[in-house]
């Protein structure tokens, strides 16, 4: 009895405590998508795709919806990311806009979360 006594206890404080855990998780997914999202951006530019200017929020939709280069040898490629819009507002904060207006990853989530 005292045994199952000692380990209801412990139950009752350690699990509680282990909500903290969910919510390490969701930022380490949310910032494997903005990577994600990133690198399809990166290699479309590369690539010679001209995403549109504008704020994190309608560019990284362009790079979900998906764009392809105007001419060169991979104009029939198209440069996307996998990441889903759904979970796109969730990167916002790792992803920022250079004042020349290209994206840039930002590992330590300073960026609005607004994307705008």
């Amino acid at each position: 009895m005292v045994v199952i006594l000692i380990i209801g206890l412990l139950a009752s404080i350690i699990v509680p405590n282990l909500g903290f855990l969910t919510g390490e998780a969701d930022k380490v997914k949310d910032k494997r998508n903005a990577q994600t999202i990133m690198l399809a951006y990166s290699t479309g530019a590369a690539a010679g795709v001209n995403w549109p200017a504008g704020d994190v929020a309608t560019q990284v939709a362009a790079v979900i919806a998906g764009q392809k280069p105007a001419s060169g040898s991979l104009s029939n490629m198209m440069f996307q990311s996998s990441v889903t819009a759904d979970k796109a507002p969730a990167t916002y904060i790792y992803i920022g806009v250079r004042p020349t207006g290209e994206l840039f990853f930002d590992s330590t989530g300073g960026q609005p979360a607004s994307g705008h």
